[in-house]
């Protein structure tokens, strides 16, 4: 069983969610609401770079450098929606302790540091550089234990991707929801997705790189999402384990 949530019309449930102008054909967004779009993984970063996803706001600016977006323009928006896998959030924590080759942490790396970490590439492959000079024997393998995985725990923290801010925020919403149902995930994702793009602050930084702060946006985002109810048609709707469904945890080993 596998969850598509471009299944559900998102973008027009996180429209009725917004804030609108008085005339009510339109919503005010920030350059710092722009950036957070992307920074809360509701933008397929693969696909379209940040600087591409800022010029497509350019013909909406206004002279307070506000951009005004009315209904059609932000429906167009979902072309560039990230609608993916979202997996559970990597926990270098839970990194399989041992001693690792190069080619073993690299695969490491590949499948679950990179996807999770923001730093550019050439930046994170100094950083495991680092981390395999500091931690190699003589023999020349690696040894991965505590020390090593606090290490990539703390990069991870202080530069997490957009979809790992996603991951974060979706699994905060299934502890909100405390149900393990297919249903409950199908929720949890439509208001993480609508938790990336519905708050609209100037005072608030959100780029959520710690559980805390994603909790606290997605609590923030849930306030206005949920004066809505939208409703998801769910089949085969019995308990099902969500390792089941899609939420596959990334490699922790070599």
């Amino acid at each position: 069983m596998v969850l598509q949530l471009d299944r559900f019309d998102v973008m027009e449930y996180i429209w009725e969610t917004l804030n609108k102008t008085p005339d009510g054909r339109h919503v005010r967004y920030t350059e710092q609401d722009v950036q957070q779009l992307w920074d809360m993984g509701f933008v397929d970063t693969k696909r379209i770079g940040i600087l591409e996803w800022k010029a497509l706001f350019e013909p909406m600016l206004q002279s307070d450098r506000t951009y005004l977006i009315s209904h059609d323009q932000f429906l167009a928006l979902d072309k560039y929606r990230y609608k993916g896998e979202i997996r559970i959030p990597f926990d270098a924590m839970l990194i399989n302790e041992g001693k690792y080759t190069d080619e073993g942490l690299d695969e490491l790396s590949d499948a679950s540091i990179v996807p999770s970490c923001s730093l550019p590439l050439p930046k994170l492959k100094e950083f495991m550089n680092n981390l395999k000079n500091e931690f190699r024997e003589s023999s020349g393998l690696i040894i991965i234990k505590s020390p090593a995985k606090k290490k990539i725990w703390a990069l991870l923290h202080k530069h997490p991707s957009p979809l790992r801010n996603l991951e974060l925020l979706l699994d905060h919403m299934l502890k909100v929801q405390g149900e393990q149902t297919h249903e409950a995930l199908e929720r949890a994702e439509i208001d993480a997705v609508t938790a990336a793009a519905a708050i609209q602050t100037s005072s608030f930084r959100a780029t959520a790189g710690t559980r805390v702060e994603a909790e606290a946006i997605g609590l923030k985002a849930l306030q206005k999402a949920k004066k809505k109810e939208v409703e998801v048609e769910v089949t085969g709707a019995e308990k099902t384990d969500l390792k089941k469904i899609r939420r596959s945890r990334k490699g922790i080993r070599g």
